[in-house]
């Protein structure tokens, strides 16, 4: 993904540097190809390239 296309706040799956597959993350920070990002499943904060985004599976609640 482009850095415009990554928002602060929004639920992504990424791959993180120093991390095996793919995880969960919010957004916290976007930097110019990076990203710091709080891993959901651990709570801990890592950084993750731009272009290892996905956007999540969204849930609507009804």
């Amino acid at each position: 993904m482009e850095k415009y296309q990554v928002f602060p706040g929004q639920n992504y799956q990424a791959n993180v540097i120093g991390f095996t597959g793919l995880q969960e993350v919010s957004v916290i920070h976007v930097y110019e190809n990076t990203a710091t990002v709080l891993i959901k499943e651990t709570a801990e904060t890592g950084v993750a390239k731009l272009c290892n985004f996905l956007v999540g599976a969204t849930q609507l609640v009804s």
